[in-house]
């Protein structure tokens, strides 16, 4: 990341107010410089530690002005990285870009295994920021590489900006439909308890086509495993908040966590990981249930061969060759924050991940089905906490990374995408190598320094905006390295919301070139059933399903 300093300081317009700062920027240009030529362009993030990446609030930086090319008088343009200056550098890219896409080929086979990544909230300005946080802006994230990309509408039948309930609902069932509501189609409004027992509005997903075919199951989760996403692989319910019977539940219908446990569905997924502890549990145990069930024990008793796990030592612990089901709740409600994770005890996305595949790749006859969610990108975007939601998707590209390492590309289709998108954007004249969560822009209009990463909504507005003076406050002195540290927000609220933007979809293996172009987000599922030979009768069938 030397690069990143590098450009700091040779990008600065300098201060002419004194003479002591010139002296200061002189010198550091000279040492920035020198750096350049004696180490080029290095951007691995490991000899880098973005958190003494920030301006103390007697930097010198504060008091110079970033280039403007509006400012014509003083202006002296970022220097980028010198081996971009030439047009072999970019001519050399573009003709690898090309044939690699004339060397790919379209893959055919049938899909005995398939894996649904599912980035919750992970937009493309979420994907832009995420590069630039983990190496540069010009880096590729894993699933960046995919030969096959697409994008996504998400919109749900009754609103336009959709929540995840709705958007998992479309993925994983191949319908949309209203707000809030998990598995069932339009007919049923949120709370319409009754509406949801009509069979004819109650939609199958595709595990559990995948259960039928006798292919091996599983769903691993950084949130809760009775959350929405995860929730619509098994249960059928007309509010997503209907978690555990704590929720007001009306009689007649089954909260989310009995539907895994005991569903049709649920009861079958071989491999479950997350958190969610707290809706499987009595409350005399420090649960939510108020029924006095213990949902971890039932599970026990009517799977053998199973395993509970509870902790990282214990998940690692965990034999395949002996494990037919597993079970692992690692928190009462969602997973820590990666930042603030206890790595000795709550096991990564990608360790999830990793066991679920050893677990699952046993059924070498028939296959697996597997759906893993980065769900905490979505929570740190709702508190406008960009760096919480940056680590996250990058530890998401690393579980990305690390199935298509430990998957063979012939037989197995990988679907990487996100439910929604989030008001989050990168806007100013950010030059290269500036800080993605730092100050990248200057305010002519109100002479204070900008936050290039913002949101539409959120808290983020009472920590920049100060009602008194009637005023945006200065970013200088501001800690916005730390975790918790709140982006700006254009309107105050409670948290921020999603957005309607379409999403990225990208694929791999048999039958990606069907995810290319813009389509309905319900077309997922509908692709996916295509490639692996699934799905009801009335849909149309892969001519390889009969050989």
């Amino acid at each position: 990341m030397i690069q990143q300093i590098n450009n700091k300081h040779c990008c600065s317009r300098l201060s002419i107010n004194a003479y002591f700062l010139i002296v200061v920027n002189l010198i550091l240009i000279i040492v920035g410089c020198v750096l350049v030529f004696g180490h080029s362009l290095n951007l691995n993030r490991e000899i880098f530690d973005p958190n003494h990446d920030e301006w103390s609030y007697n930097d010198p930086k504060w008091e110079s002005l970033i280039p403007n090319w509006w400012d014509q008088k003083n202006f002296k343009p970022p220097v980028g990285p010198a081996e971009e200056s030439t047009q072999e550098f970019w001519k050399s890219k573009a003709q690898k870009t090309l044939q690699d896409k004339l060397n790919s080929r379209i893959n055919t086979n049938k899909a005995k295994n398939v894996v649904i990544m599912i980035g919750d909230g992970m937009g493309f300005s979420s994907i832009m920021a995420a590069r630039s946080y983990l190496k540069d802006v010009s880096a590729e994230l894993s699933f960046e590489k995919f030969h096959h990309s697409g994008m996504s509408k998400v919109y749900c039948v009754n609103y336009q900006v959709p929540d995840s309930a709705c958007t998992a609902t479309a993925i994983l069932r191949g319908i949309k439909n209203n707000y809030s509501v998990i598995g069932l189609t339009s007919k049923v409004n949120l709370y319409n308890c009754s509406a949801s027992h009509d069979e004819e509005a109650r939609i199958p997903s595709i595990f559990k086509y995948a259960q039928d075919a006798d292919k091996s199951t599983g769903i691993v989760t950084t949130t809760r495993v009775t959350h929405s996403t995860p929730a619509a692989v098994y249960a059928y319910a007309a509010s997503r908040n209907w978690e555990s019977d704590d929720n007001l539940v009306p009689d007649g219908c089954d909260d989310i966590g009995k539907q895994l446990i005991h569903g049709p569905v649920g009861s079958k997924l071989d491999v479950v990981l997350g958190g969610g502890l707290g809706n499987l549990m009595p409350e005399e145990l420090g649960g939510k249930r108020r029924d006095g069930r213990n949902l971890v024990d039932e599970y026990k008793k009517q799977h053998k061969n199973s395993s509970v796990v509870y902790n990282k030592d214990q998940l690692k612990s965990v034999d395949p060759k002996t494990t037919d089901k597993l079970l692992g709740l690692f928190a009462n409600s969602h997973l820590d924050f990666k930042l603030f994770a206890n790595d000795e005890t709550q096991p990564t996305l990608t360790e999830m991940t990793a066991k679920a595949l050893d677990i699952l790749k046993k059924n070498q006859e028939n296959g697996f089905m597997l759906m893993v969610e980065g769900g905490r990108i979505d929570r740190a975007h709702h508190e406008n906490q960009a760096h919480l939601a940056l680590e996250e998707v990058v530890e998401f590209h690393k579980a990305v990374e690390y199935v298509k390492q430990n998957t063979n590309e012939e037989d197995t289709l990988i679907i990487v995408t996100a439910d929604h998108s989030h008001p989050f954007t990168i806007g100013g004249y950010l030059p290269r190598g500036r800080n993605i969560l730092g100050p990248g822009d200057y305010s002519i209009e109100d002479k204070k320094w900008i936050f290039s990463a913002s949101y539409g909504q959120g808290q983020g507005y009472y920590n920049h905006f100060d009602k008194e003076a009637g005023e945006r406050k200065s970013p200088r002195g501001m800690k916005y390295m730390e975790p918790t540290f709140k982006q700006p927000s254009a309107v105050p609220m409670d948290e921020g919301t999603h957005s309607g933007e379409d999403v990225g979809v990208f694929a791999s293996g048999p039958y990606s070139h069907l995810f290319t172009g813009v389509y309905e987000q319900n077309f997922i599922a509908h692709g996916m059933m295509y490639a692996s030979c699934l799905g009801p009768d009335d849909v149309l069938k892969n001519p390889k399903c009969h050989l």
